[in-house]
């Protein structure tokens, strides 16, 4: 955990007039101890357990208001809910189809196709709100299952 982290944040956002709360901290402090991406039902599961007092509509609420802030950005990384982290480290997120593993990746590794898109179509990426998804190099390199036979003959059928 990083308490100089969660301390800039809440300095910015003390900076800019807003309010410190015991949820913005304690979401903020969940959200930097994240190894991965949490969705909003696990940070209120997290931080329900040192902070009992805090419902969990506030952590939902208090995650909006980050996100409407700039301080939280949240990501869908294909089916499931989406989940969030602190906007500070800017990231894309690449997402296997196969095995389910999330690659952070620098937002520069889009910048060629953020420009083609602007250049011939006039529109502007913001690729950071939904994951791409693909395959990841393990499962690219793999070599394909094969088919599976039916258990079950199939049934002729008289033309």
């Amino acid at each position: 955990m990083s308490a100089d982290r969660v301390q800039a944040i809440l300095d910015d956002l003390r900076d800019r007039g807003e309010r410190i709360t015991t949820a913005r901290r304690a979401l903020l402090s969940a959200l930097d101890e994240a190894d991965d991406h949490r969705s909003a039902e696990e940070l209120a599961a997290q931080v329900g357990m040192l902070h009992p007092e805090i419902h969990r509509a506030t952590i939902y609420r208090t995650l909006e208001t980050l996100r409407r802030l700039e301080v939280v950005e949240h990501t869908h990384l294909g089916h499931g809910p989406a989940v969030y982290h602190l906007a500070d480290r800017v990231h894309q997120h690449l997402v296997c189809e196969e095995c389910g593993s999330v690659t952070d990746v620098p937002p520069a590794a889009f910048r060629g196709l953020e420009r083609a898109l602007k250049r011939d179509y006039g529109f502007t990426l913001k690729s950071r709100h939904f994951a791409v998804m693909g395959l990841c190099g393990p499962c690219s390199d793999a070599p394909a299952a094969p088919a599976s036979s039916p258990s079950v003959p199939p049934v002729p059928v008289e033309l």
